[in-house]
């Protein structure tokens, strides 16, 4: 029997087998770039702070505060250019505020860093389709085909509407008879909740004790630029609001921490957004819409020295009040109508409960966050959802409640007043009541940890006409159409605010018919899912890679 014929004795070269690899290696790489993953550079922050363009990075060492702000200096002084690579120079110095503490923050030469790149998974359809909440990636369908990327709000065949930054949506097959005031009084509208993964994702930070500055700092500047803690306590026994980033109570009895909206405003400002000519929170100057926002978590860790402690987080917004409530039989989530003169007392209806001794050891430093969300309430002990959530925690609103909610005024009776769509009350950022967070405690003493509290994304309606925003103008998805917004709504251009169609999508994709804002499946890349490089800068010509800030995206 004679042995196989060998093409090589050993282990030589075989330039054929090499080259047959490396074809193969191409191939492959070219399909898996095709049909599975493929990378991408964020170039701007409208999906800020959830992903960044291109940025400057601030840090205030007197309170430890670290945030992303937008390019302030471009080419020839033309946004629509190159941000320049140093920013703060011959324009001026970059003058900003500690999103923080409010404390005045002026930079210069400032390098300017480049945007997160991130691999999207893409689409297969019928096997792995996009759903609510998704941050996409698409060709963007009113400009000569480009990239774009935001997070998917509205879903084929559903009606969209976004009031007092939510989504509410209705089901295909059961959408409104029309569109005017009495459509958004129907009772098919559902409120879109996120799954908590994306919701802790998602909560912008507009305060946490642990960035409260050294006293020794505070001495050399100005009264009025001194820190003050928004958590205001009632009666004596409360010690380090000014200090530290832990609030010790010596007390035994009843006592509150309330919030101070007129030393830091809850509203959906964005430190990104500090521009030159930009919204300023701090000076309240000339700048983009800042709306209030009553989707809020409020958070702490306790620390009880003795037996009973209690804990009570209240939420007074939208005409409501929410409560959390955490003691010795356990924990419940209930809501009630605000009281007024009329009704000073109402009464408190049970959303859910849990029976459970133990919750708030002694000595022992529990985390409690208090949610209230998309029109839901949620409360987590230790890191456990105990009661309430996207089911148990809901109520129901339609979004011309909602209106009335937000504002104390019927929907009819705004909209008398300016009827327009470009015109329309309901982007006036005065008529809607600012929420007022507290906290009550029984029994002490105890000290609390990391104290703060953190907002959702809040979907603007602007004076410029806003799909969606408002019961004349909220768009009907057809079954092959989804609808996208910006984490970033007040600088993002999105399918709020397109208003055309690029010609070759409108003759090839939608057989001439116009479909404004929408972006068509075939339009769609895929589903962003990790950011693999985040944000590199240079120090000369070396970069430098922030390997610390790789993340998932939810």
């Amino acid at each position: 029997m004679s042995n196989p014929t060998r093409t090589r004795s050993g282990g030589g070269f075989n330039i054929k087998e090499t080259l047959t690899a490396i074809v193969i290696s191409f191939t492959m790489a070219f399909v898996f770039r095709g049909f599975v993953i493929e990378g991408f550079l964020i170039p701007t922050g409208s999906m800020a702070p959830t992903l960044m363009g291109k940025h400057m990075l601030i840090r205030n060492p007197d309170s430890g505060a670290e945030w992303e702000v937008g390019p302030w200096d471009y080419m020839n002084g033309n946004p629509m250019l190159t941000p320049v690579p140093v920013q703060g120079g011959a324009a001026g110095p970059i003058s900003l505020n500690d999103p923080m503490t409010g404390a005045p923050v002026e930079r210069a030469s400032e390098k300017l860093r480049a945007g997160d790149r991130l691999f999207v998974l893409k689409y297969l359809r019928g096997l792995y389709e996009p759903s609510r909440w998704d941050v996409v990636v698409f060709k963007a369908p009113h400009v000569e085909p480009q990239n774009f990327i935001k997070r998917l709000v509205g879903l084929p065949g559903e009606q969209i509407a976004l009031v007092d930054g939510d989504v509410f949506y209705t089901e295909p097959g059961a959408h409104t008879a029309g569109t005017g005031i009495s459509a958004w009084k129907e009772g098919v509208w559902k409120t879109a909740r996120k799954p908590e993964r994306v919701q802790r994702e998602v909560w912008q930070t507009v305060f946490d004790s642990v960035y409260t500055p050294d006293p020794a700092t505070q001495q050399a500047l100005a009264p009025s630029d001194r820190f003050a803690s928004p958590w205001s306590p009632s009666g004596a026994g409360w010690s380090g609001l000014r200090d530290g980033e832990a609030y010790r109570y010596e007390g035994s009895g009843p006592t509150v921490l309330a919030w101070d909206s007129d030393v830091h405003p809850i509203d959906d400002y964005t430190p990104y957004n500090q521009l030159r000519r930009g919204a300023q929170r701090w000076d309240r100057g000339p700048g983009r819409s800042i709306f209030p926002v009553s989707d809020v978590s409020m958070r702490f860790g306790i620390a009880p020295e003795a037996e009973g402690v209690s804990v009570e987080g209240i939420l007074t917004a939208r005409g409501y009040e929410f409560r959390g409530t955490v003691d010795g039989k356990g924990a419940r989530v209930e809501m009630r109508r605000a009281p007024t003169a009329d009704e000073p007392d109402p009464a408190w209806k049970l959303l859910d409960g849990r029976d459970a001794a133990g919750l708030l050891p002694v000595g022992t430093i529990t985390d409690v966050e208090f949610w209230h969300v998309d029109q839901a309430v949620w409360l987590f002990v230790g890191g456990e959802l105990v009661c309430g959530g996207t089911d148990a925690g809901a109520y129901v609103l339609t979004p011309a409640q909602r209106v009335r909610a937000a504002t104390g005024r019927e929907l009819d009776e705004l909209l008398e007043q300016n009827p327009g769509l470009s015109s329309s009350a309901l982007a006036d950022t005065r008529i809607y009541r600012r929420p007022a967070p507290r906290w009550r405690f029984g029994g002490g003493p105890f000290t609390l940890h990391r104290v703060g509290l953190d907002r959702d994304l809040h979907y603007q309606v602007t004076p410029r006409a806003t799909r969606g925003g408002h019961p004349g103008f909220f768009p009907t998805l057809s079954d092959e159409h989804y609808m996208f917004c910006g984490d970033n709504s007040a600088n993002s251009e999105d399918s709020r605010m397109w208003d055309e169609e690029y010609p070759w999508i409108t003759e090839s994709i939608h057989d001439g018919v116009e479909h404004l804002g929408l972006v068509h499946q075939d339009l769609i890349i895929g589903r962003a899912f990790v950011v693999y490089l985040p944000s590199p800068y240079y120090r000369g010509l070396i970069p430098m890679f922030d390997f610390g800030k790789m993340r998932w995206i939810w």
